[in-house]
């Protein structure tokens, strides 16, 4: 009866234990010589990706895979080339997932991430997103996987890159799946699938329609699942793929099963063990085994039955198989059961229960290895972005930084183009007053010359008035008038001195300002006649000018004029008088 087959539990999948076939080693080989020939390092890492990339190479054993991605990855670190570094640690992120060493795969997805980053190489980048994604939706982690996934399918877009789109499209789906989310799961299988058809990816459409397919088992709409199955059935053997080929009609196998049709899963299983034997699977030929065990139970040909079972057993035991072993120890119990043949009921329900606890041990381990894995690069991914934040602060620092510093130079320049103005206009103001003020001393000197003029002039005219005075005081005839006209004459003569040289001195005061304070400075002991000495040849008039001015004789003033060098010190020098009096 269908309630007691337990083979729901046999799902695809690509498992460890493969053992290196002779076609592989043929390969090898193959690809050995090829690599002798070529001498640049960066083309053999290319060389050996490619091989590995090769359809007929996806399915090679997990360790050769390694290998060959390890000697990959030596060479571009050698040869110093990120790109081959990059590509390599993403292909050995993809094989150590394939055996569930998701430590080792995130470990390698993590640093292709960051050198991506990097270097700047969005493509690589995005592939890197995808992977870790795919890892982190395996530790059911799906908050992570869907923020990974989505970043990739981002980058892919940009890019403008169908085949990532739809490789990123297709893993998103398997995420709404593992969260039984059927219909979301669907629509993105379906979106993959549109986009792998509209490049022609052949690989890309056969993992879609077998998702697909797996989704339809899932809903028991096994006729919808079948045909999809049969599709990637299709593609894989166009592709020469027989390990693909053989799980895809171990899967229609199972379906047909779930129909109660027992002798065309028995065919399907058939069909799957002889491409299983013939790629050398030994996991998936004794999971046929097992099939055919429980087709022949359920047709009642118990004895073939108990010799598959009894066949998958010993398969499993010799490779430590125990998902083989559980179901086909617990059917052979059953059946021994049935038959009251309690010793080897017995014997089958030890066997089952100590596969069950290494099943559960090693599904413990996995598990424990998943958290310890999901805290590792949570503690990890907190410390980047701990990292980055403070990086952004110090960047908003250096930022707040330059644009103060901007800031404060532009108000310093601005200030210091005012402060230049603020000079130039001051240099301007000031010459404008001295400008002012050397006009006012030319008009004042003007003004002074035409004084001196007019106070010659005026003392000309006292002179001839003088003169009238003295020759009427000559032909005087009475004591009383001749006294009369000598006062007048002295009043007149005096009045007029003082006014006039009242006058000059200020005026000259007003335009050489501290002439004789200086004067004074250097030569203490000149008397007030000698103060207006100097004046007047600092105004270089000749000793007519000042004879004429004063009504001193010609001699007196020549005798002063000898009598104040000598006071100067310049007596026995050839200086010039008037220069040495311009000068102070």
């Amino acid at each position: 009866m269908i309630s007691r087959l337990p083979f729901i539990l046999l799902l695809l999948g690509v498992l460890c234990s493969q053992l290196t076939t002779a076609k592989e080693l043929m390969q090898m080989d193959s690809l050995n010589s090829a690599l002798r020939l070529v001498k640049n390092p960066k083309d053999k890492v290319d060389a050996i990706l490619k091989f590995l990339e090769k359809p007929q190479n996806q399915y090679l054993a997990d360790s050769v895979a390694i290998e060959l991605a390890d000697r990959a990855f030596v060479i571009a670190q050698q040869a110093n080339y990120p790109l081959g570094k990059i590509h390599t640690m993403l292909n050995l992120s993809n094989s150590y997932f394939r055996i569930s060493d998701y430590k080792k795969a995130m470990e390698y997805a993590q640093k292709s991430k960051e050198m991506a980053e990097d270097m700047s190489f969005e493509k690589e980048l995005a592939n890197s997103y995808r992977l870790i994604g795919t890892i982190y939706s395996e530790l059911d982690d799906y908050d992570h996987s869907s923020q990974y996934l989505f970043k990739g399918l981002k980058l892919f877009e940009k890019l403008k890159d169908k085949d990532g789109i739809s490789c990123a499209l297709g893993n998103i789906g398997c995420d709404f799946y593992s969260q039984q989310d059927y219909k979301k799961a669907l629509e993105y299988y379906n979106n993959s699938l549109i986009l792998a058809k509209e490049i022609n990816s052949q690989a890309l459409q056969k993992t879609q329609y077998n998702n697909i397919g797996i989704v339809y088992e899932d809903l028991q709409k096994f006729d919808s699942a079948i045909l999809f199955f049969r599709k990637a059935l299709e593609i894989n053997s166009k592709l020469g793929n027989k390990l693909g080929e053989g799980i895809n009609r171990m899967n229609i196998g199972y379906d047909q099963m779930n129909k109660l049709n027992f002798v065309d899963a028995r065919i399907s299983f058939q069909q799957s063990l002889d491409l299983f034997t013939e790629v050398n699977n030994r996991m998936h030929m004794a999971e046929c085994f097992v099939n055919f065990g429980f087709c022949d139970d359920a047709a009642n040909r118990t004895y073939e039955s108990i010799a598959y079972f009894k066949k998958a057993l010993n398969e499993g035991i010799n490779n430590r198989f125990y998902r083989i072993i559980a179901p086909a120890a617990q059917m052979l119990n059953h059946i021994y059961a049935g038959k009251k043949d309690t010793i080897n009921a017995y014997k089958y329900l030890a066997l089952e229960k100590l596969a069950a606890d290494s099943l559960y041990a090693s599904k413990k381990q996995i598990l424990i290895s998943k958290f310890e894995l999901q805290y590792i690069y949570e503690k990890k991914e907190f410390e980047q972005q701990q990292t980055q934040q403070a990086k952004s602060k110090i960047m908003l620092i250096i930022i707040f930084s330059l644009v103060s510093g901007l800031v404060i130079l532009g108000l310093v320049f601005s200030r210091q183009r005012l402060k230049s103005k603020f000079v130039v206009l001051e240099k301007e103001k000031v010459q404008l007053e001295k400008n002012k003020i050397e006009s006012e001393l030319v008009i004042k000197d003007r003004e002074l010359t035409v004084n001196l003029i007019s106070l010659i002039k005026k003392n000309e005219i006292f002179s001839g008035f003088s003169s009238k005075l003295l020759q009427l005081e000559r032909n005087a005839k009475g004591v009383e008038a001749k006294e009369v006209i000598t006062l007048m004459s002295h009043e007149l003569r005096n009045s007029t001195d003082d006014k006039m040289l009242s006058e000059f001195s200020l005026r000259f005061q007003e335009i050489h300002a501290g002439f004789y304070e200086k004067l004074l400075d250097m030569h203490p002991d000149l008397s007030q006649n000698e103060l207006k000495l100097c004046a007047f040849l600092r105004l270089n008039m000749s000793t007519k000018d000042i004879s004429e001015l004063t009504g001193q004789q010609l001699a007196s003033i020549d005798q002063a004029r000898y009598r104040l060098r000598k006071k100067i010190g310049l007596s026995n020098s050839e200086a010039n008088l008037v220069t040495f009096l311009s000068q102070v």
